[in-house]
């Protein structure tokens, strides 16, 4: 009798535990949602009031906010960065001709999307002049570019949180100013950086680009 009165009282902390669990995990989802929300609507101000926002005069007249997918806290990640031992020095080419930037293929993140291997390649990309600097650039296409979002890829800032951890956080992947407007040039990303899987999360097209 005493054993089963002592396996019942570990089940039941066990079903507490995995209860409170479920609650914070369900508590900082809703954080991370209204973090996302509010950045949405401050982004969608300056996009539509700031001086160097990327939209025409006209469509700013018109614009009302740009459209994303609904927040799904399972397409953030904090991952590492495997840097090459040896970055290679390579070229990225811009949309616009004649626009080349220096680069070094600077390292690599895997992760693995609802069970799909998968893997990103950051460049770094190198100053033009003394008034820049160099940052670590991570673009990228999967099975909705072309479609659902911008045909050229998407972006995502990286946000570090340890030597080469960051967080990855793909509700946040965004169009870059030439899906906007044709007075912009943009990177092109890595080829290799094509997801086999459809990251239905982060900014959708614009228009009809």
């Amino acid at each position: 009798m005493k054993n089963v009165l002592l396996i019942t009282l570990f089940i039941l902390l066990i079903i507490v535990g995995c209860k409170q669990k479920n609650s914070t995990a369900e508590k900082n989802g809703q954080t991370l949602k209204s973090e996302w929300l509010k950045f949405r609507a401050e982004n969608d101000s300056l996009f539509k009031y700031a001086d160097w926002s990327p939209l025409t005069e006209e469509d700013r007249k018109n614009f009302t906010g740009l459209e994303y997918f609904d927040y799904d806290s399972s397409w953030r990640f904090t991952l590492t960065l495997h840097v090459y031992p040896n970055p290679e020095s390579i070229t990225i080419t811009g949309t616009k001709k004649g626009d080349f930037r220096p680069a070094l293929r600077y390292g690599y993140f895997e992760f693995s999307p609802n069970g799909v291997p998968c893997r990103l390649e950051v460049l770094k990309i190198l100053p033009q002049s003394p008034a820049e600097k160099a940052h670590l650039f991570l673009g990228f296409w999967d099975e909705t570019s072309g479609k659902e979002t911008y045909g050229g890829g998407r972006y995502i800032d990286l946000k570090p949180v340890g030597e080469n951890r960051f967080i990855v956080d793909f509700n946040y992947a965004y169009n870059p100013y030439c899906a906007y407007s044709d007075r912009y040039s943009c990177a092109i990303p890595p080829l290799s950086n094509r997801l086999p899987v459809a990251v239905r999360v982060g900014e959708k097209k614009y228009g009809n680009h």
